[in-house]
Formats: structure tokens, C-alpha cells, sequence
């Protein structure tokens, strides 16, 4: 079977919708995307998660950095309250979000090359950046660096010969030292560290109405189960995944419990 059959059986079973006509799909970018992760799932190695309920929904912020939100929780709510961790080069979500929902934005990055560059961008007041990773404890932990030296390769999972030594604060920690008592929206783009740093966000007193995460199955020798275990455990606390990105790295929840 072709990887454009397979596709369309997973499309005709309901795994994935379009009304494009075929000769549009074959070039588009999205789809292609999506008929790799359907052989990547059939070998084993990704999945075909799917929406479970369908929201009004809006993608803030860059092809390459944006967030699918969903769109009414945060009309119904004054000031949002976002934390954003793992900025890297692409700031587009929190400048996005600030502006069109009138979010304030707690940003986080430890890395060096990502706060450089960040002090170089103009930030609207809402949005503030803190020189902080999260991560399963408080302390410093030891970060790879990438081959590239991009700035948004910076991982505690990644093997390679650089490293540095970066600050992190756990979840309440950091509720604790912004004196926060509700999250909007937790966007965790943490670079295969979101299996370590969910089980505290699910555990606290303080559950985001929204969680958006990037989950790295597909690099850093992460076992696509472990995508499905936390996945599990997210929605065992009431949440609901309402939107997957073509790729199915990028998946957002809403909490509706």
C-alpha cells in the first residue's frame, strides 16, 4: 500500500478530514505531513490521535512558532493568564496571543543564545520573559546543545557533545514566584522534557484551562508510548484533546471536566 492509500484509509475511517480536491493534497504541505505520520504509525513509531471534541478554534503566531488555542475560554476571560516555556527564536504565540486576547504572558527560556536574541525583539509590556526552565525540580540541570547551535534545540533528553548548565524551578515554584492562582493557558514546548513536567502540572492545585504541548516521540529516542501514556494521563484529569497538528507533534487540551 502506498503512503497515499494509507492516508486515505485513514481518512475514510475518520482520522483525518478534507474536502481539497487530489491534485491539491499531492502539494500540500500539511497533507504530506500527515501521510508521513500514517506510515510512521504503522510502523510503530507515531500515532493518529485525534480531536475528541470540536471547539471554536484560532492558530496564533508564526507557520513555524504558532498555537492552536481554543477561542471562547479566552474571550470569556478579562486578562488571560498564559505561561509559555520553551521560546527558543520565535516569540510570535505570546506577542499573538497578548495582543489579539489581551493576555498577560509569563515567558521562559534558560538557554543564553534564546534570551540574546530575545532582548533584541521589542516586547509590548504584557509579555515578560524570565531566565528560568521548567523542570521536575528546582536547581540547575544540564541542557545539550544541538549540532546546529540553533537556538530552539536545547534539550535535557538530546545527547551530543556541548552542554551548559541552565537554572530551573519546578511548576509551583514558579505559581509561587509570579503569585499566580489561575493558568489560562500553559504552552510546553520543552524539548522532550514534557513526560517529566506534566505529571507535577496534573498534580497541582492548579490546572490550566488550556494545555498546549509539543510532544517529541519522533526525536530524542522517545518511545511513541510514552506520547500515549502522558496523552492518558492529561485527559484523566478532565481535559480534552481538541486539536492535532498535521504533523502530530503540536496537540492542544481543554480542560473540561
Amino acid at each position: 500500500m502506498s503512503i497515499l492509500d494509507m492516508a486515505r484509509t485513514a481518512q475514510s475511517s475518520g482520522t483525518a478530514t478534507t474536502n481539497k480536491p487530489k491534485a491539491l493534497l499531492m502539494y500540500n504541505p500539511d497533507w504530506l505531513r500527515y501521510c508521513k505520520r500514517v506510515v510512521r504509525a504503522a510502523l510503530g513509531f507515531d500515532h493518529l490521535l485525534r480531536p475528541e471534541c470540536f471547539v471554536p478554534t484560532q492558530k496564533l503566531g508564526s507557520v513555524y512558532g504558532g498555537w492552536v488555542v481554543a477561542v471562547e475560554p479566552l474571550l470569556g476571560t478579562p486578562t488571560p493568564i498564559v505561561l509559555s516555556f520553551g521560546l527558543g527564536d520565535d516569540i510570535s504565540f505570546d506577542q499573538e496571543i497578548s495582543k489579539v486576547f489581551g493576555a498577560k504572558v509569563f515567558g521562559f527560556d534558560p538557554t543564553p543564545a534564546s534570551l540574546d536574541w530575545i532582548a533584541a525583539q521589542e516586547l509590548p509590556p504584557t509579555v515578560r520573559i524570565y531566565p528560568l526552565g521548567i523542570s521536575n525540580f528546582d536547581g540547575e540541570q544540564t541542557f545539550a546543545v544541538s549540532e546546529d547551535d540553533t537556538r530552539s534545540n536545547f534539550s535535557t533528553k538530546m545527547v551530543t557533545g556541548k552542554s551548559i548548565i541552565c537554572n530551573v524551578r519546578r511548576y509551583s515554584t514558579i505559581l509561587d514566584m509570579l503569585g499566580l492562582a489561575t493558568i489560562d493557558v500553559l504552552k510546553l514546548d520543552v524539548e522532550g522534557a514534557e513526560h517529566d513536567i506534566l505529571p507535577q502540572v496534573l498534580g497541582s492545585d492548579v490546572l490550566p484551562r488550556q494545555i498546549l504541548v509539543e510532544f517529541h516521540h519522533w526525536w530524542h529516542r522517545t518511545p511513541v508510548e510514552q506520547t500515549y501514556r502522558t496523552v492518558e494521563a492529561i485527559k484523566g484529569q478532565g481535559y480534552t484533546l481538541f486539536h492535532v497538528s498535521p504533523a502530530g507533534h503540536e496537540l492542544s487540551f481543554l480542560l473540561t471536566r
